[in-house]
């Protein structure tokens, strides 16, 4: 291993030689110098290092002895710098041996490309083709995506069980009216084909109990009279029965598999509401009493909202401003938990 530049290492053994011809030269003194320079050319412990160590010095200044050691000397510094001079052409040819190695790599790999330029220009060309093509799938899908969320914002098939009870011996309500309206509502909604209404009158506990278990409805809407306690249904003579607020919110846990929303439009129901609300996702109550008009606006304008696709959050919005949009007081009487 060659610590310094090839050519000073030479200059400086070359020095040494002049060095050892020069008149009344000092060997000892030339010793000492040549092995700072191969310290400093190959390191010290260096095999070199060694040599000039191993060099002969006089103790006694006999011309011939004297001549001997300065021709050992000469032989020895001229080896050396033939050495370094073979090291550097061998560096130079490894040199050469790696560049034309890598020159050669280069080409194979220019080759290559070269080879792949026309693919890559075609894949290119392909792509930009494409592009639009890709476009226009994404909005395609992204409509069946808005479609399809519509449709599945509360269920697939969406069946209403509207039930309906207005005792004898209570102020009469106009629920038929009520029915008709979400009805017609649903026959000219965007999403009809998703909706089935089906509809149970003059309820009782036990018709009540037999029309969630015959129908399996998706939402249950209860149209009557009802205060803080339960809702009233009627009695076998037609009057008036109510059912606490435990005795509904107990019912409707038996059927919160299926069912999704509640809507008691009914006075007073939010207390109900509030039971029915701890298993059905989402429950529509009342927080005082509400007048006909208002009840009626409220879920004509909800279930026209989920014939368009909207979901139930979006609806009992919609049916708050239906109220709002019929001049009439109540829009801030219902409420929806869930």
């Amino acid at each position: 291993m060659i610590r310094v530049p090839h050519n000073r290492a030479t200059q400086l053994l070359q020095a040494r030689l002049q060095d050892l011809d020069s008149p009344g030269v000092n060997l000892d003194a030339l010793k000492s110098r040549i092995q700072d320079d191969i310290i400093a050319i190959f390191g010290q412990g260096s095999n070199q290092h060694l040599t000039s160590i191993g060099l002969d010095t006089l103790h006694f200044n006999k011309p011939v002895e004297f001549e001997t050691c300065k021709t050992r000397f000469r032989q020895t510094i001229q080896g050396w710098i033939d050495y370094i001079r073979d090291f550097h052409i061998i560096a130079q040819e490894t040199i050469t041996l790696s560049e034309q190695e890598y020159k050669k790599k280069y080409e194979d790999l220019l080759k290559q490309w070269n080879d792949l330029v026309p693919e890559y220009n075609q894949l290119l060309t392909n792509h930009e083709s494409l592009v639009p093509q890709y476009d226009e799938a994404l909005s395609e899908i992204k409509i069946l995506k808005d479609k399809l969320d519509e449709k599945q914002s509360i269920g697939d098939v969406i069946k209403i069980l509207f039930l309906g009870a207005s005792p004898v011996d209570e102020v009469r309500l106009r629920i038929d009216e009520e029915q008709r309206d979400i009805e017609k509502g649903l026959r000219l909604a965007t999403l009809r084909d998703h909706f089935e209404l089906k509809s149970q009158w003059a309820v009782t506990t036990k018709t009540l109990q037999q029309a969630i278990l015959d129908e399996s409805p998706t939402i249950v809407h209860f149209s009557g009279h009802g205060d803080t306690k339960g809702i009233a249904v009627e009695d076998s003579l037609g009057n008036s029965k109510l059912i606490g607020n435990d005795a509904i919110g107990s019912l409707f846990e038996l059927f919160a598999d299926h069912i999704k929303c509640v809507v008691l439009n009914s006075c007073y129901s939010a207390s109900q509401a509030r039971e029915i609300s701890k298993p059905v996702p989402y429950v529509i109550g009342m927080k005082s009493s509400v007048i006909d008009k208002a009840a009626i606006a409220f879920a004509v304008g909800f279930y026209t909202a989920l014939g368009a696709g909207r979901d139930i959050p979006f609806a009992f919005k919609m049916g708050v401003v239906a109220v709002k949009l019929e001049g009439v007081s109540g829009s801030d009487i219902p409420v929806l938990l869930g």
